[in-house]
């Protein structure tokens, strides 16, 4: 006979409230919080420890739903020039009260909050992090921006003075995108971080690299040595985050030749490929 069997239990277990299991509608969002239900009140997330447990899509996908029905709550904030992340999970629904707390507990700390969960970025721009926002630049351009708008209703040459708030919004625009650009290189990464990244970006290469070369299994054996020579050789210090995947792209395409031309499928027409030192732009099928 089918059913549930439900067992006493008065050790070694976690108690989670039905309502998160029950309005959770991804299983990998309902797999993540009971598996973080079932960790010591207080334990520190790592996105990276999980993701090296469950693989990244599987969280990724649960995260945004927790985050989309309040279960849990990011905080970005940067420590001096370091971009920091502040996690917090429950099997309740997080309200704006509780929200607000962690802003403090953050602020407290005199961090700079960058950016929130979005079903609670209204708390920022209510007042909750007021006084680290008037510290922020882009506050500072939108006051500008706001200002010019104000220009451009009340005055004559109206379309010459919006063709002037568009090339400032334009150029806000590309200086917030050089920002996140520049957060993305200063940010420093561990061996570990940095073989869950390099393997990840390698396995997007499988169906330009692999078919008619490596089955799975080899080319599983070949990423796992790839990754561990560069991390056993540190090569991995001098290239930031935003680099990784032109990286592994170069270091697959040489790998494949080598492997045509051991194998007589290509004639020797290149020397080993130098990706670092080369100013050429050879941009990857993506």
């Amino acid at each position: 006979m089918n059913g549930i069997i439900k067992r006493r239990k008065t050790s070694d277990y976690a108690q989670i409230h039905n309502g998160a299991l029950q309005q959770l509608e991804d299983i990998r969002s309902i797999g993540l919080i009971s598996h973080l239900m079932s960790l010591p009140e207080g334990w520190e997330i790592k996105k990276m420890q999980l993701y090296k447990k469950f693989g990244r899509g599987p969280i990724t996908n649960g995260i945004k739903e927790l985050e989309q029905k309040k279960y849990w709550v990011t905080i970005k904030y940067r420590n001096g020039k370091k971009t920091l992340y502040y996690y917090q999970v429950s099997d309740v629904a997080f309200d704006d009260s509780d929200v607000l707390n962690m802003i403090l507990e953050v602020n407290k700390g005199g961090y700079k909050i960058l950016e929130i969960s979005e079903r609670f970025t209204h708390l920022l721009s209510n007042g909750g992090n007021q006084q680290l926002k008037t510290e922020d630049s882009s506050s500072v351009d939108s006051c500008i921006v706001d200002s010019q708008q104000r220009m451009v209703n009340n005055s004559p040459s109206t379309v010459q003075n919006r063709q002037l708030l568009n090339k400032k919004e334009k150029t806000k625009s590309k200086k917030q995108n050089k920002d996140k650009k520049t957060l993305l290189i200063n940010k420093e990464l561990t061996a570990d971080e940095w073989k869950i990244y390099l393997t990840d970006s390698c396995n997007e290469f499988y169906t330009l690299f692999a078919p008619n070369r490596w089955d799975k299994k080899s080319w599983n054996a070949l990423i796992n040595a790839f990754v561990t020579e560069t991390i056993d050789e540190s090569r991995y210090i001098n290239i930031t985050e935003d680099k990784i995947k032109g990286y592994a792209y170069q270091s697959l395409k040489n790998i494949a030749y080598k492997h045509d031309l051991k194998n007589g499928k290509v004639e020797r027409k290149f020397p080993f490929y130098d990706w670092l030192n080369d100013d050429s732009e050879d941009e990857m099928p993506y």
